[in-house]
């Protein structure tokens, strides 16, 4: 039997666990591949070693914040030499950079450790995400680092066809993995949900699950409530812009700041309606992959949505809720999702999505290409249908 192939995989948060970093590694844990993690724990509030199954949990304590702008640069250069030493003892035959920033340090420490192939996750393009948060030559360098550093990795993943299509505009072929999610094998009853949340039995309930950041328009949800005191509206998750969404919340009592849910799948059963936008004027908007489209695919709960990126991919081909532009059609897709006829109507479109957009799907594309010891992968051969 030939040795696994060893994977550092490495990640600038601090792994609580990301729900699509898990989904992969345990994937290709599965497959025989020994994986690592190694992430970044900025407040020391995790362990510093632990396994998720037979995925090994590596955390550096570099204390530092979120959205810091340029000083970040210390920090992470602090990260990298942890990284480094970490890397060099194990000698990976692969290092899996999620995002850039650590396709940055990926590169800079292979030489270091035995060269490594590199594989890229793009899970963020950072370039439009942070083009309203940092200074101009900033954002003009990181774009340039964006298209060029890509190319030496053997592998480029994506996570959607919008940003698959963004990288090849690029000269930078890629697989597209998509954030699917597989149907629970044991859903919690509908009942059961709403009792454990405390959630009455006939309130129409929509829900918002994600990152909590000012680019997510959720003041278009608050508004919706403020219209609809009737109407149960739940906000799961963490992020900067949580302070301010608490102050906001306490004004309405149709309201709920739930925090960070591990396993936000009891909510999603007991619920009427999932919420998803980012803010029309963002530069990121038409590159939106959010896992809250392919939740709702999998736990059948209509979505209302703007049609942006992957959810403007999806939502123009298939039945999966109801776009919105503004308030008055935010009102009306709703109302739409409120009546018992359509409701049923898009959950039973959305069941038969979920054969099709399912992480076992998702997962054949990734361990078709992923590359093995002697081996190379391919960025272009993987995609399916």
């Amino acid at each position: 039997m030939s040795e696994r192939t060893r994977v550092d995989l490495l990640l600038a948060v601090g792994y609580d666990p990301d729900p699509r970093v898990r989904r992969l590694t345990q994937a290709l844990a599965t497959e025989g591949y020994d994986i690592r993690v190694l992430a970044w724990d900025r407040d020391g509030s995790r362990a510093a070693h632990e396994m998720d199954g037979p995925v090994q949990i590596e955390r550096v304590h570099v204390k530092s914040g979120w959205s810091r702008g340029l000083i970040q640069s210390v920090f992470l250069a602090s990260v990298a030499v942890r990284y480094l030493r970490r890397v060099r003892r194990r000698r990976p035959d692969v290092l899996h950079a999620v995002d850039l920033p650590m396709l940055t340090i990926a590169l800079l420490i292979a030489p270091l450790a035995g060269r490594p192939k590199i594989v890229y996750e793009a899970f963020e393009v950072y370039g439009v995400m942070v083009s309203r948060r940092l200074p101009g030559f900033a954002v003009r360098l990181i774009r340039f680092l964006e298209r060029r550093l890509p190319r030496r990795a053997v592998l480029v993943l994506t996570p959607g066809e919008a940003r698959q299509e963004l990288f090849a505009s690029r000269g930078i072929p890629s697989v597209s993995v998509p954030n699917w999610i597989d149907p629970p094998t044991n859903p919690t009853p509908r009942d059961k949900g709403r009792a454990d949340f405390g959630i009455p039995a006939d309130r129409f309930t929509i829900l918002y699950t994600g990152s909590l950041h000012a680019s997510r328009d959720l003041d278009a949800l608050l508004r919706h409530a403020a219209r609809r005191p009737d109407d149960l509206v739940l906000v799961a998750g963490q992020g900067d812009d949580e302070p301010r969404l608490r102050r906001e919340a306490e004004t309405l009592d149709n309201v709920r700041i739930l925090g960070w849910l591990p396993n936000p799948e009891p909510l999603l059963a007991a619920v009427d309606a999932v919420y998803y936008s980012l803010r029309p004027d963002h530069p990121y908007a038409q590159l939106a992959a959010p896992n809250n489209l392919y939740q709702a695919i999998a736990h059948a709960v209509p979505i209302v949505y703007r049609p942006q990126g992957e959810l403007a991919v999806v939502g123009g081909r298939h039945l999966i809720g109801v776009p919105f532009e503004d308030d008055p059609s935010l009102n009306a897709a709703f109302d739409q999702v409120r009546d018992p006829e359509r409701n049923a109507e898009i959950r039973a479109s959305l069941h038969a999505l979920q054969e099709r957009y399912r992480w076992s799907v998702a997962a054949e594309r990734v361990l078709r290409v992923y590359p093995r010891k002697g081996t190379t992968a391919s960025s272009a051969s993987a995609n399916g249908p």
